[in-house]
């Protein structure tokens, strides 16, 4: 039976989505020590993109190359994402508390709009990391220029991952099939911005096919 073949399309999509479902395994698992978020989160950006979306390479060794290569990068950004959320909740809290009026109308919009910059920077932070060799203050001036150039498309990314946190939060089961998939969608806005940024020279590799 031909849809039973290797090369099927029957056969080609029921291993993308066992692609998913082991990615999102995998990076669930390596997010429990909190500490390796950052890597953990690269890792998947970096490898939906070259595994799932390119069929290049295997999805376990894919994965924690990224992860071994970029622990120690990512654990900045990830302690000053942390720190921002940190700062963010205690800010929401704050807010909270205070008389209902104008006052708060206007604190809660800026803490808003502090939010939304912040979980901006994120979204752009980790995939630049997983493909760019930067310090980690360099990815986060070029992720802020990227937020700002780039709004429509991290608008969207933005609206994606709360989208995509909201599921796994309400419904815990689908923390085995929503972070690679969603990565998947995420990566088809930021590729077109991290493509008008790739050297000439690097044109040939495969995330610029």
């Amino acid at each position: 039976m031909h849809f039973m073949e290797y090369d099927s399309p029957v056969m080609s999509t029921i291993g993308k989505i066992t692609d998913v479902i082991w990615l999102s395994a995998l990076w669930f698992v390596c997010c429990l020590p909190v500490i390796t978020i950052g890597a953990a989160t690269t890792a998947l950006y970096y490898t939906g993109v070259k595994t799932i979306r390119k069929s290049r390479g295997y999805v376990t060794r894919t994965f924690f190359h990224a992860f071994r290569i970029n622990f120690l990068p990512s654990l900045g950004l990830w302690l000053l994402s942390l720190a921002g959320v940190g700062v963010f909740y205690a800010n929401y809290i704050f807010t909270a508390s205070m008389k209902a009026g104008g006052l708060q109308l206007f604190m809660t919009a800026v803490y808003g709009s502090m939010g939304f910059l912040a979980l901006s920077l994120a979204c752009y932070a980790f995939p630049v990391l997983s493909r760019c060799s930067m310090k980690c203050f360099a990815i986060l001036r070029f992720s802020l220029e990227l937020t700002v150039r780039h709004f429509p498309y991290t608008l969207l990314m933005v609206i994606l991952v709360i989208l995509s946190v909201t599921v796994m939060w309400y419904i815990p089961m689908t923390v085995f099939i929503v972070p690679a998939a969603g990565t998947v969608l995420f990566s088809f806005c930021m590729e077109k911005v991290l493509i008008r940024y790739t050297p000439e020279s690097e044109k040939g590799k495969w995330y610029a096919e």
